[in-house]
């Protein structure tokens, strides 16, 4: 792509385009446009994917995600195909304008709109203190997993930094969490959507959230649970992420929660990204027409266990 399209709910830092891309080894154009190519070319050659046809667009962002590796990049898309078919309860069968109804009343998820000065992107989830009986995780999973194809149509950045606001958090929410849940969708959105987490924030406050912590840390892998930074007050937050980026809940400069959370929704509600998405709910595979021993080696142990699956 030439440059960044402008985006509804998305601003960009100066020359955001050719700082990602030199994070990466891409200041020379021609590099990526090969790459681009290397990939699109073997994608046309996988007998078992069901769809070969994606927009370059869209592989350049997937080869920046994956640290301009073209063999990671292979070996996630590859993941993702695959287990669009393995796991349609997180990645098939999408009613984006119905069925995230119970999540956006119990917890108000958005990303803010300003970039930090590295290029990361901040994704923001508060939890309101409502419990909605028709809540249930793994729709807050699926919520991320349906922005995550919005970003990689129309974001270009780093990776992502995630505040958990858990300070009106419910017993019957924390009821809902399970860590087997936690860890199989961290790992479809690293390992398959190409997703990479600089940190993850937690606002503490609330007497349920240990009881939290404990499921949430059983989900995650080492290396994420390095990542993770508990704060006990909104102002250690600003040492991380600059406060006038933060929304104006969060003592920041940006529009509420609610007002970026509907904005978000309206978004990736629109008839151009629900078909978006529903193309790449087709995007699965034949495991007929895919050699069996490079499927046994590469999956092993999916999708109960992910004994052979780790984050990067």
């Amino acid at each position: 792509m030439e440059s960044i399209k402008p985006c509804p709910i998305f601003e960009f830092n100066d020359n955001q385009l050719i700082n990602v891309r030199k994070c990466f080894g891409y200041d020379d154009i021609n590099r990526l446009k090969q790459d681009i190519d290397q990939l699109e070319d073997w994608i046309k050659k996988q007998p078992h994917f069901r769809v070969k046809e994606f927009d370059r667009d869209f592989l350049e962002r997937y080869l920046i995600y994956n640290k301009g590796s073209i063999e990671r990049a292979k070996k996630r898309f590859d993941k993702l195909c695959t287990f669009t078919g393995m796991m349609p309860e997180f990645l098939q069968n999408y009613d984006i304008r119905n069925e995230f109804v119970p999540h956006n009343n119990v917890c108000m998820t958005c990303v803010l709109p300003k970039p930090t000065p590295d290029n990361y992107r901040v994704v923001v989830s508060v939890l309101t203190g409502v419990h909605d009986n028709k809540f249930e995780l793994i729709s807050y999973y699926r919520y991320l997993i349906v922005f995550g194809h919005y970003m990689l149509q129309h974001d270009y950045c780093n990776g992502y930094e995630i505040i958990g606001d858990t300070r009106n958090i419910q017993m019957g929410t924390v009821k809902t969490m399970n860590p087997i849940i936690v860890h199989k969708a961290l790992n479809l959105v690293i390992e398959a959507l190409g997703q990479r987490m600089k940190k993850i924030h937690f606002l503490s406050g609330s007497k349920f959230f240990d009881t939290l912590i404990t499921i949430i840390k059983q989900g995650l892998s080492q290396k994420l649970s390095q990542r993770l930074i508990i704060h006990d007050s909104v102002e250690s937050l600003y040492d991380h992420i600059q406060r006038e980026h933060l929304p104006k809940d969060l003592g920041g400069d940006e529009k509420s929660v609610k007002e970026l959370t509907e904005m978000d929704f309206k978004e990736i509600s629109s008839d151009e990204h629900i078909e978006r998405v529903k193309y790449m709910e087709q995007a699965s595979t034949d495991e007929s027409l895919r050699n069996s021993a490079t499927f046994n080696e590469e999956y092993s142990g999916m999708p109960g266990s992910f004994k052979t699956l780790c984050v990067d």
